[in-house]
Order: structure tokens, then sequence, then C-alpha cells
């Protein structure tokens, strides 16, 4: 075998190395609300950590998207539960705890993905859900600026109103600005249906959270392939944005 042809397959097999390295995804953030706190939030953690290596998951119950982007001290304590659990398996399950910006969680893993499982809590009314549309692609679009493809998977079927009633007006806004942005919309309304004279018609039991989480594991699951390609095209631009600014600051020095 000549020295030319060993030179080609050794660029071809760190090529491919590279790129798989490069689409491959390593850090996964999971947010969410009440729902996220037990079973439906347990079956998505465990399916997650099958597909990446280093997995942080957070909940905190009565969450909405404006509760997670707040920098004040208002709406960062939950008094009704609160979950996370690390890539090191580290895991914290009380019931009143003091958490964190989605900005602050963020910064500190530096996700490849983001998955939001918010939007139950702004069905309270059409007010609450114009009103936390500003923040549902604020943290959209700070996953997407730190290099991140997003996923939001939507609220469930619900029973009671006013969230029942509120239900279809708050799916079809989220999903607009979820899609507006670039991020990939898991509509779990779709999935489950609310098993009636169950629970108080918000929340799930333990058996149907489970199912409800497997519909949704599975649903990321078909679309895994997609969400890596797009977690590439995600780093890239970051990559490349951050390049342009280096570049312009060293410009405006070198015009002084």
């Amino acid at each position: 075998m000549n020295s030319t042809l060993i030179a080609i397959i050794l660029f071809l097999t760190f090529s491919s190395a590279h790129a798989a390295s490069e689409g491959s995804v390593s850090k996964v953030l999971f947010v969410g609300d009440s729902h996220s706190y037990g079973n439906f939030g347990k079956v998505l953690d465990k399916y997650l950590r099958t597909r990446a290596s280093d997995v942080l998951s957070i909940s905190s119950c009565g969450s909405s998207p404006s509760t997670w982007t707040t920098d004040k001290g208002n709406f960062k304590t939950t008094n009704c539960g609160y979950w996370r659990r690390s890539a090191i398996d580290k895991e914290i399950r009380v019931k009143s705890h003091q958490m964190n910006s989605f900005s602050q969680e963020f910064d500190t893993l530096k996700p490849d993905v983001t998955v939001i499982s918010l939007g139950t809590n702004i069905l309270a009314s059409e007010g609450d859900i114009q009103r936390e549309k500003k923040h549902i692609e604020k943290m959209i679009q700070y996953a997407r600026k730190g290099g991140s493809q997003c996923v939001w998977i939507g609220p469930p079927d619900l029973a009671r109103d006013p969230y029942k009633k509120n239900l279809p007006k708050g799916i079809a806004e989220i999903k607009a600005v979820v899609e507006k942005n670039d991020c990939i919309y898991i509509d779990s309304a779709r999935l489950i249906k609310y098993p009636q004279g169950s629970s108080d018609g918000i929340h799930y039991g333990p058996q149907d959270a489970t199912k409800w989480g497997e519909a949704v594991q599975k649903a990321l699951d078909s679309q895994w392939s997609q969400i890596e390609a797009a977690s590439q095209r995600e780093r890239r631009k970051a990559s490349a944005g951050k390049s342009l600014e280096g570049t312009s600051t060293t410009s405006s020095k070198g015009a002084k």
C-alpha cells in the first residue's frame, strides 16, 4: 500500500470521526413544571440519558416561561415541589426550593439540546397566554444564541376549566412562537387524553403520567436524527457568530 493511499485512508477516517463527534449530542438541559416533577419527567429524564452523557433535568412546580426568565427575586422560589437531577446522578427532590434562572442553568451546562416542557400554567387566562409569549421566545432565542437546538413539549389534554377551555388557544399561540423561532414542537395534547374522573383535572396520576412520558419519548425518538442535525447547525451558527464578534472587536480596537 503506497503512502498516498494510506494518507487518504487516514484523512477519511479522521474526517468521519470528527463529523460523528460534531453531530452527536453530549449535553441536554431539560426544564419543566409540576408535570415534570412526577413520572412524566422521570420517563423523559431516563430516555435523555440514553441519548446524551451529560443531562441536567429540573422541574419547578407552578412555573411558567416568565418564572425561568425573570432576574428578580419573585417567582424564583417554589413551595409545591422542586426536582433536580444532574449528570452524576445527584438528585434533589424537595417541596420548597430557591431556583436559578434559565440563563444561569444554560450558561453553566452549555447544552447541545434544550428540552422545555412548559405551558400548562399559562392557561389560567387568555391574558396570561399573551403575556407569556415573549418569555417563550426569550427562552428559545437564548438557547439558539448559545448554540443549542430547542425542543418544546406543549401542555397535555386537561379536564378542568379555565385550563381546558383555554387549551386550544394556548397550544396555537405556543406552537406559533415555537415554530417561528425554529424550535421543534411536540403536541402533547395529541398524544394523551386526560382520564375522566382522575386526579385534579390538571395533573396526571402515576400510570397516566408514565403513558404520556412514553408517548413523548416515542415522538422524540422518531425525530432524534433531525434534532441532532439541527443541533449541529445551531452550534455552527453560534461559533460563526462568535468569530464575527471577535473580528468586529479587533477591527474596532485597531481603528481607534
